[in-house]
């Protein structure tokens, strides 16, 4: 009994100890994505924004994970004063999630 107990103490020490390593690992692959910050990811939003807060928690996941584009721009093409204010509380929640109008659109690309 005694030499099981052991046994399954120094398996999951070793599970425990593998763990670590793979977090320490990934934390410093996660550290070298590169960011480009002239790249946008535009989402038009229209009526409600129905699927809007999915689709910008999606893209800042996908930049954290994998890099590549700097900056989500939600882009007003007819928005509701409910889809306004998800708009708003979703570029206040991220510094690198912005609102414009669609007429504001090419200063953005500049």
């Amino acid at each position: 009994m005694r030499l099981l107990q052991d046994g399954l103490v120094a398996m999951l020490a070793a599970i425990g100890l593998a763990t670590l390593l793979w977090l320490i690992v990934s934390i410093f692959i996660r550290m070298k994505k590169e960011t480009l910050h002239h790249v946008l990811a535009v989402i038009p939003a229209r009526g409600g924004a129905n699927g809007l807060e999915h689709a910008v928690h999606v893209l800042e996941q996908l930049r954290y994970d994998h890099g590549g584009f700097g900056t989500i721009l939600i882009v007003d093409c007819g928005l509701n004063e409910v889809g306004r204010q998800v708009a708003a509380l979703l570029s206040k929640e991220d510094r690198d999630v912005a609102l414009c109008l669609r007429e504001e659109l090419p200063s953005f690309l500049q």
